[in-house]
This record gives structure tokens, sequence and C-alpha cells, in this order.
């Protein structure tokens, strides 16, 4: 029979009438979670979310810092397909180094020593952490369907039937390195079905990152050339984008504005989260949610002002939750070194990437 007896489905209905149509998997920023004041951010089990962003504007840094959030938080068992991020043992010492808040290498790129590196102790211990919940595609690129669908939620339950675990979250970075992910209507389509599906009847939390289409430049009134923020449907392959997204978002990175008399406030290391649509209803609050990127930590922060008094904080699922961010780089008074830039000296401790 093609449709289901009432009868039948009155019962998971009825715990849907208890516990509510969402499984909330909250995040760790406080201004995501004030819901008497209509701001919030969250993801769900059974629900996708899909973020893009123009080329350089962070999509991959933030969506790592929901896995970090995931993991530090929630302690899901994430797996990482991704593409742009070299080899897995690289990837693994960027997301030790996010659980620390410092690098996981003894050398800085300019090859001196990093005063500033985890010692012996904090890298076992982020070493053993990230290995217990975050697992890399290593990629096979010689193979000409290892990079299909298909393929990678097959590789997704032989890896649950050998570590017997299951995962909590897919992160697919970016979609448009999956061969199936051509920019036709039918096979965005399919892929989005796919995905939403998949998540549905995994019971996770799946995460793609996909960039924008190209978007129309203007000039302001100082000459100053800048793109016009991207629509819900000019995700790279279409409408259906829009039309299959769950949880949509943007990744902007607006131009800096330390001028009040200009217009809003933007600071330098700002990062606009701006909601494009929300399903189920509930998931989140339509509108932008800043957030601030830590040089030193290479992790995000907040800022917000409560009863009166002004707050910058990393997430509170953190290791480093009380450190106080890094001060903000004006760019426009950095000069020809690093030494200089930074005002560092050899035996100092204050650039440590």
């Amino acid at each position: 029979m093609a449709f289901l007896d009432l009868s039948i489905a009155q019962k998971k209905m009825r715990v849907l009438r208890e516990n509510g149509e969402l499984s909330p998997v909250k995040f760790g920023f406080h201004t995501w979670n004030q819901y008497d004041k209509g701001q919030y951010l969250m993801g769900s089990r059974k629900v996708t979310m899909l973020i893009g962003g123009e080329p350089n504007h962070g999509k991959s840094q933030f969506a790592n810092e929901l896995v970090m959030q995931l993991i530090e938080k929630h302690r899901f068992k994430v797996a990482l397909f991704t593409t742009e991020s070299g080899d897995v043992e690289k990837v693994f010492t960027q997301f030790c180094g996010y659980y620390q808040g410092k690098p996981y290498t003894k050398v800085r790129p300019d090859g001196k020593r990093n005063f500033y590196a985890m010692d012996d102790a904090e890298a076992d211990e982020a070493e053993y952490f990230m290995l217990q919940h975050l697992f890399v595609f290593k990629q096979n690129r010689k193979d000409s369907k290892y990079q299909t669908l298909e393929n990678i939620y097959n590789e997704l339950a032989k890896a649950e039937d050998f570590y017997n675990i299951k995962f909590d979250c897919l992160v697919i970075d970016p979609v448009y390195d999956v061969d199936d992910f051509e920019p036709k209507a039918d096979e965005v389509l399919r892929v989005l079905n796919r995905f939403n599906l998949e998540a549905e009847e995994n019971n996770r939390f799946d995460i793609m990152v996909n960039h924008v289409a190209e978007t129309a430049k203007t000039v302001d009134r100082n000459g100053n050339r800048k793109k016009l923020l991207a629509l819900a449907d000019e995700f790279y392959g279409g409408k259906n984008n829009n039309r299959k997204a769950m949880l949509q978002v943007l990744v902007h990175r607006p131009i800096p504005n330390d001028d009040p008399e200009a217009g809003e406030i933007v600071k330098e290391n700002q990062t606009n989260i701006h909601i494009l649509k929300v399903k189920p209803e509930g998931i989140a609050k339509w509108g932008t949610y800043p957030i601030y990127y830590d040089w030193k930590s290479r992790r995000y922060y907040e800022m917000f002002d409560e009863e009166g008094q002004f707050k910058m904080q990393f997430a509170s699922c953190t290791k480093f939750f009380d450190r106080k961010p890094a001060e903000e780089l004006n760019i426009k008074t950095i000069t020809a070194s690093p030494e200089e830039a930074f005002n560092i000296t050899d035996d100092e401790n204050d650039f440590p990437y």
C-alpha cells in the first residue's frame, strides 16, 4: 500500500509531540543561543547544512570551527572528506592545533623555532583526542571512481564496520570536487537529494561546502570595487542548491570599516555568517551572525554586550575558553617585515604561525 495508516504512524507522532521535531545540536557561541532575543543558530540530527561563499572568505575555516565545536561539545565522531587541505597527516596537525589553540609544529614558516608551539604533553593529548573523534578520507586520485558520491558513502559504511562506530557527522569540502556534482540541474538535484537522505537515514548532522557563482561588482563612493553578496540561489550548481538545502548559510568577509560616520563598524578580522534558508523551522533564526578570527589560535571568537559588559570570548566548549583573544591587527600599519609588523624579537613569543 502506498499510503501509511495513521494508526501505525501515531506512536511516532506522539514522540514528536512530546520531544519536538528537532534533535538539537547546539554550538558553543553564546550569541548563537539567545532564544529570548531571537538569535539562535544550531544543528540537528537528520538535518544538513550547506555552507557557501566566495573564494578566500573562510568557508573551510568556518566548517572546521563547526567540526571542532561538534567534537568538543558533543564528542561527535566526524568523517571529513576534503580535497583541498593536503595530506591526512597535515589535516590532523591542523586540527590538533585547533584543539589546543596552539601550533602543533615546533618550527615557524620562516624556519625559526616556534616558542608558542604546544609542548610534547599537549601534543600527545591533542593527538589522542582527535584520533578518537576525527576520521579523514585518504585521497586516491589515481582511482577515477574514488571521488564519486557512491564511493564516499561506501567508504563511510566500511569505516563504521571496521572501527565499530557510528558517525555523527560527514563533512564534504568542497562538494564541487565530488565527481557527480556537475553544474547541471539534474545532477545537483540528485547529489543534494542523496545528501539529505543519507543524513536522515543515518541520524547524522552532515555539512557540505560549496562555492558561489560569480556575483556582480559595484564601486563605492571612494572608488573601491566590491562584490555584491551572493543570494541563496547563486551557489555553484544553480537554484537546486536553494531548493534542496535545509540549513543554508553564506560565509562572507566584509570590507573593514573603522569610521563610524561611514557606516557600520566592521573589524579587520570579522566574518559574517548569513542565514539564507531555514529548514526545518526552528533550527535557526534569520539574520547575520558576526564572528572574529583569532590569529594565534586559528579559531573564531565572538563579541557581544551583556548587561552593559563588553565580552570577547571563544566558544564555551574550547579548552582555552578563558584565554583572551589576540589583539586585532591593523593591516594599514603592517610594515615590510614580520618582526616589524608584529613588534617581536627572536626571544619573543607573539608570532606563532
